[in-house]
């Protein structure tokens, strides 16, 4: 049987490119894992990507040289796992590689990050192109995790909902051993990390401290629910649905004001979603979105209800990766191998 898979993963808050050895022996088991932090202006010029509606590499140098930066960091962060976890290549059956999505919608996804290259560097069979698969099969390219939340805590006679709180936030309803229903459902941490950036000149808002120390505005509030209303399950979203939201009047309020504002509207997506499934017993998180500590008691009190975290199976950051790992597994991409 198969023993050993990478899962390599970089979502859309593009702060760090995370990865995970792990084996589907008879059960999961992490058997390690460790980050790389993408810096030098990595986050700030994906973002331009971003905001300019780039849909391919060929659109912009800057891709370009994001792409190279992504290939180089995902081998060395390769030759780290190996390192750590006493293994070869040739005790990998696979990589699981995310890519950076730069463009997503329901019928075509675009990642930066070269599986050919990093298949030809590391020896090792890259599986890719995670999305596009999803697509041509029927799905719609996001979420993707959703398999792996099954995997994990798929019970019979147990109704769970697991939420991953990356860039975007999504949701996965499991009704016993089924995926009754996976979806995006707000914006998880993307809007709080703009205002972070381009307010505070900050990542992000650490712990939460900032948004925790300003005021709620309910009419802006009330503006970005009413947008976001519109919005139905379920669906695969982009940055950009998200980042059209904050006109100019949003700048002129105070940023930690703004923030906490935000902390608001992402709970209260949270919550719709929760609700929008009928309540069911069990809330499990993952994702970076559970280190804003004023977001999640803004969660549990909205909720009513006690919540936990992923930690206890594997450790809340790599969740994603492992999740890609489980793809490989499952053959759910495109294949690349050494040449």
């Amino acid at each position: 049987m198969d023993k050993y898979f990478i899962g390599i993963m970089t979502g859309t808050s593009a702060d760090s490119l995370d990865g995970c050895v792990v084996s589907f022996d008879k059960k999961f088991k992490l058997i390690t894992s460790t980050s790389i932090d993408h810096r030098d202006g990595y986050k700030e010029n994906y973002e331009l990507c971003i905001a300019a509606g780039f849909k391919t590499i060929d659109e912009s140098k800057i891709l370009h040289k994001l792409e190279d930066d992504l290939n180089n960091k995902t081998l060395e962060l390769i030759q780290k796992l190996l390192k750590k976890s006493e293994l070869n290549a040739h005790d990998i059956s696979a990589i699981g590689f995310s890519g950076q999505t730069v463009f997503h919608t329901n019928e075509r996804s675009y990642q930066i990050g070269s599986p050919q290259q990093i298949s030809n560097n590391s020896k090792i069979k890259v599986i890719s192109d995670f999305r596009n698969f999803d697509i041509y099969n029927g799905g719609m390219g996001a979420p993707l995790i959703p398999a792996f939340h099954k995997y994990l805590y798929s019970e019979k006679g147990k109704r769970k909902i697991i939420f991953n709180i990356g860039g975007i936030a999504n949701g996965t309803y499991l009704d016993g051993e089924d995926i009754s229903l996976a979806s995006d459902v707000g914006p998880g941490n993307c809007l709080m990390d703009y205002i972070s950036n381009k307010k505070l000149n900050f990542h992000f808002d650490k712990n939460g401290e900032s948004a925790k120390s300003g005021s709620l505005s309910q009419s802006f509030l009330d503006k970005l629910l009413d947008k976001s209303n519109k919005m139905e399950y379920p669906r695969s979203d982009d940055k950009n649905d998200y980042y059209s939201f904050i006109d100019e009047s949003f700048f002129e309020m105070n940023a930690n004001d703004s923030l906490n504002t935000l902390a608001h509207f992402t709970a209260q997506k949270i919550k719709d979603f929760y609700d929008f499934c009928n309540k069911p017993e069990e809330i499990i998180f993952h994702g970076g979105g559970t280190k804003n500590l004023f977001l999640m008691k803004l969660i549990k009190e909205s909720i009513g209800k006690g919540i936990k975290t992923t930690d206890e199976e594997i450790p809340s950051k790599f969740v994603e990766s492992a999740g890609f790992a489980y793809l490989a597994y499952l053959k759910r991409g495109e294949a690349f191998n050494a040449k």
